[in-house]
């Protein structure tokens, strides 16, 4: 709706006498609040105040109204919206139109979803779906955008739930209904979420096409800074920070700041914030950044994807202030996203290549090569990066030559402003230079030329020479056994254990059960990766 008929409805309200004039404005507003709310709630909540209660807080359709104004530009409350919805169900029958009936619910699980009610806004998205599918009393031109908003609105319960497949089916739904059957807003919220999967799943370029489409929208200032845009701002950011660096996004993170703000993507705002400051080197920053995502995920039921995102990046803030212990901690309990667009593994295979164990990084990538090109390409080039590393280091030039040009290949197509961080300077600089002797692509090529001379500071560890023997009991010390626990465990006498024990001091540079667990635990040895 235009602004200047939301200046007609203020005056019809305003100019009001009598029950009749209210009830005529009332019809006006019933027409049109759909299309008005998201942009405009403080206004649709003070009409309706303005008006006789007895006029309409009986009316489902009216009480779902004042509702949703909730969600709109500029609300400071999310929990508001629901004692209305609690109201307005109350009022349903089942002679209620259909009509009003799905799309209380369909209102009612954009409030939920909001607060992270996951399920309970699912369960409300599944009952509107039936009663359109189901129901004949639905005119097709309120049928179709009915059927747009629910789909939106699954799409983004799914992207919140980690199930990017779901996700995009529906947002690509709504995206073919959006130009005529969608409020600006919500057309907003569709192409981001678009976006957000694509930046996700690595693929950059489609990700800002939808970006694009989000700012073609004619949404104005308002909307386009508020949580509407917020899928679409984040994927900006973080799009143009592995693209260009922390210091050239600094007016769309602005952007991005307000439109977080009491909404459903606020955790991932804060993720994002985060991200920036472990990009800039600033490792304490970014974990407290970090805690506050996670403050903000209280509460949601089921859990948003961004949880796990958030303890990938803790393992990383750890890894960069060289606590490799603690990201051992965190990893052991981290499983991957849905195509690996978060990849524990890499990590877990970065922490094996610095300390030597070459087989155990190569076993850490075999879920991943699993999956194939499935895997996001976001996460994938640290994958082959890793997997290049090790086969260099084992003698294999040519299994190493293959994993690094598509390594570079993939860093090259999302124009990746500082890949190649997680292997050693030396182990990059003999892949580059193997590299630009191979016939190359142009960007793969430029990329080469600007990456020569490269440093990546990596936190030193000892190289371990631990036997397979060595790292099960090592693995046994960090657990707390004792030498006849452990002798029990692997069926070989105490004394055996003792002369293993000998050997992993030695090995480790410690001459303590305590040192050796502190080391062990450091190395990640608490973590059966490598197989026996």
């Amino acid at each position: 709706m235009a602004t200047a008929d939301v200046k007609l409805l203020e005056r019809a309200f305003s100019a009001a006498k009598t029950d009749a004039d209210f009830a005529v404005a009332l019809t006006d507003l019933s027409s049109v609040w759909p299309q008005l709310v998201s942009s405009n709630g403080l206004v649709v909540r003070q009409l309706l105040n303005l008006a006789p209660a007895a006029l309409w807080h009986s009316d489902p359709w009216l009480v779902t109204c004042y509702a949703a104004s909730f969600r709109s530009v500029g609300s400071v409350s999310r929990s508001a919206a629901l004692p209305y919805f609690d109201a307005a169900l109350a009022l349903l029958e089942p002679s209620t139109p259909a009509i009003t009936r799905a799309t209380h619910h369909v209102h009612h699980a954009a409030a939920l979803r909001s607060l992270g009610h996951l399920d309970d806004a699912l369960a409300c998205i599944r009952i509107a779906s039936s009663i359109v599918e189901s129901s004949d009393a639905i005119p097709l031109a309120k049928r179709i955008p009915l059927t747009a908003e629910i789909a939106l609105h699954r799409g983004a319960i799914f992207l919140h739930g980690g199930d990017f497949d779901r996700a995009k089916t529906d947002f690509r739904l709504a995206g073919s209904l959006a130009e005529s059957n969608l409020s600006v807003a919500d057309q907003l919220e569709v192409f981001g979420g678009l976006a957000l999967i694509q930046f996700l799943l690595g693929d950059f370029e489609h990700a800002l096409t939808y970006v694009s489409r989000a700012e073609s929208t004619g949404a104005s200032p308002a909307l386009r800074n508020s949580r509407f845009n917020a899928p679409a701002l984040l994927t900006e950011l973080l799009i143009t920070v592995n693209q260009r660096g922390a210091g050239a996004a600094d007016e769309v993170a602005a952007r991005a700041r307000i439109s977080i703000v009491e909404s459903d993507w606020e955790p991932l705002g804060l993720y994002s914030q985060a991200f920036i400051q472990l990009f800039s080197g600033n490792p304490h920053e970014g974990l407290d950044l970090l805690r506050s995502a996670l403050n903000a995920l209280d509460g949601w039921q089921p859990s948003s994807f961004v949880s796990t995102e958030i303890a990938g990046l803790r393992a990383a803030a750890f890894l960069q202030l060289g606590d490799a212990g603690a990201a051992w901690d965190v990893l052991a309990q981290l499983t991957p996203t849905q195509h690996h667009t978060v990849c524990p593994s890499r990590l877990v295979a970065h922490l094996r290549l610095v300390t030597g164990d070459l087989r155990g990084t190569l076993d850490a990538l075999r879920d991943c090569e699993a999956i194939g090109d499935a895997h996001s390409s976001r996460t994938l080039a640290d994958v082959f990066l890793l997997k290049a590393a090790a086969h260099l280091r084992l003698g294999n030039d040519e299994t190493s030559d293959v994993a690094f040009d598509r390594s570079l290949r993939l860093s090259a197509r999302n124009r990746m402003h500082s890949p190649l961080r997680l292997v050693p300077s030396e182990d990059v600089q003999s892949m580059l230079t193997r590299a630009s002797a191979r016939s190359q692509p142009l960007e793969v090529g430029a990329l080469i030329t600007r990456l020569d001379g490269l440093t990546v500071i990596l936190q030193p560890q000892d190289s371990l020479a631990l036997s397979d023997r060595e790292r099960a009991i090592a693995r046994e010390l960090v657990r707390g056994s004792s030498s006849a626990q452990i002798a029990e465990s692997l069926y070989i006498s105490v004394n055996t254990v003792k002369s293993h024990l000998k050997s992993i001091y030695r090995k480790l540079g410690v001459t303590s059960r305590v040192e050796a667990i502190h080391k062990s635990r450091e190395l990640g040895l608490q973590v059966e990766i490598t197989r026996d």
